[in-house]
């Protein structure tokens, strides 16, 4: 028995009697002498269950000096205070004073943001950084989810441990670079065709901007998620993603947010808007899932933090909501639009709707194929 094994029992990190010794001990040793990872590091990754996570960890920290955050906005040239605020917009909790978790990337970030600071104001920039650091989590999320089903699962179910943790440092040091840079190119070509969404609106402090607002959600899928196993609802889910995505893609509109079983979009073309509602209808029922109802309304939104806000959105909203599965219903803004307009779609008066938020009964149309 090595030293290096008996250091593992010592710390209580390894136990030859166990099933699983074999893959432990290639996990720790792997650890040890590829990422050079000392007991005590192994000792508290293990009472944090993260030792097969570890060299993904361990290669995510940029190489170089660490600083604390103070140390990082002095170099910045900023104050302290207002990194503390940049680090809590991002999504952070603020470290604690002699914390060395900063690196030379955090200083040229803190660098940008009091840049952006002189030159919108304090108040814009934490919005963007919010925006930023949420809009980061959810790639971090969705990466990470990814592995961990599709990499890590079947790898832990076989009992290859250090298989798993090669994979997470790959996927850090070789992989994550290149999703960095596919994430640039992506925000460059979506700034384009945003930017041509605002053509013909006028600025506004508020960003004003006139747009459809879609909701279109799964009918019963509360009743339906339940009688579903994890699997089959994550199977049910990815469907429902796939199909919305690609069809609200394709019309030239844009997918403002998911929640579940439901998806928001918004264009500003109305017409677009009434198509796609009909279409994603369709498509649902075509792939095999329950049912989708759709609401749209048309109005000026502000669109803040790359999210909408308003009455118009409240309005799609509860549209939706009252919408019988199958059906897409409208508000009046959109009818008068569009009613007169030679299109594939009709608009059916479906009477005067008691919806929650709005004081008075809301005319609605039920949009049918011509």
């Amino acid at each position: 028995m090595s030293s290096d094994v008996q250091d593992f029992i010592d710390a209580g990190l390894y136990d030859p009697d166990d099933p699983a010794a074999e893959a432990h001990l290639a996990l720790l040793q792997f650890l040890a002498d590829e990422m050079g990872a000392s007991i005590p590091e192994l000792v508290q990754a293990h009472e944090e269950q993260t030792l097969v996570s570890m060299s993904a960890f361990r290669a995510l920290r940029p190489a170089g000096e660490r600083v604390t955050l103070r140390e990082a906005a002095a170099r910045a040239g900023a104050d302290v205070g207002f990194a503390a605020r940049v680090w809590r917009a991002a999504g952070f909790p603020e470290p604690r004073p002699h914390e060395r978790r900063f690196s030379a990337a955090d200083v040229e970030m803190m660098q940008l943001f009091r840049g952006t600071r002189d030159f919108v104001g304090e108040e814009r920039t934490l919005q963007l950084v919010r925006t930023l650091g949420t809009a980061a989590a959810q790639v971090a999320e969705a990466e990470i989810a990814l592995v961990r089903t599709s990499m890590e699962a079947p790898l832990v179910a076989d009992g290859h441990l250090v298989d798993v943790a090669r994979s997470y440092r790959t996927l850090v040091t070789e992989l994550a670079p290149r999703l960095a840079a596919a994430l640039d190119t992506l925000n460059r070509h979506h700034m384009e065709a945003i930017g041509r969404r605002y053509s013909g609106s006028s600025p506004s402090r508020a960003n004003l901007v006139p747009l459809v607002v879609g909701f279109a959600d799964l009918s019963d899928y509360t009743g339906i998620s339940a009688r579903l196993d994890p699997e089959q609802l994550g199977t049910m889910l990815d469907r429902f993603e796939a199909t919305t995505s690609d069809l609200i893609a394709a019309a030239g509109a844009n997918v403002a947010k998911r929640i579940g079983d439901a998806v928001m979009f918004v264009t500003n073309a109305p017409g677009v808007a009434c198509g796609l509602a009909l279409d994603l209808v369709d498509a649902v029922i075509a792939a095999g899932l329950p049912k989708l109802r759709v609401g749209l309304a048309f109005g000026d939104v502000v669109v803040r933090q790359g999210d909408f806000h308003g009455p118009t959105v409240n309005l799609a909203a509860r549209l939706v909501a009252t919408a019988d599965p199958g059906t897409v219903l409208t508000d009046t803004a959109l009818h008068d639009r569009l009613s007169h307009a030679r299109a594939s779609y009709v608009f059916v008066p479906a009477g005067r709707l008691t919806l929650s938020g709005f004081d008075a009964p809301v005319t609605a149309y039920q949009l049918l194929r011509a």
